[in-house]
């Protein structure tokens, strides 16, 4: 079995995740990769803190 590869198969690459949000200062959009922490509301609902790209503020995504 000459040429074969003994390593497990690669995974698919996938899309970008989606945004989070905007910056409720600047209105840029931010990324995933600026969120800093996802923590559960009281309502059920996912809250996240993310750093701004732009104002370099600590914002919820909206």
């Amino acid at each position: 079995m000459e040429g074969e590869s003994h390593a497990p198969p690669s995974p698919l690459m996938t899309d970008s995740p989606p945004p989070l949000g905007h910056c409720p200062s600047c209105e840029r959009e931010i990324s995933a990769a600026w969120k800093l922490i996802e923590y559960d509301q009281a309502d059920g609902d996912t809250g996240i803190f993310a750093e701004c790209p732009s104002c370099e503020k600590v914002v919820k995504p909206e």
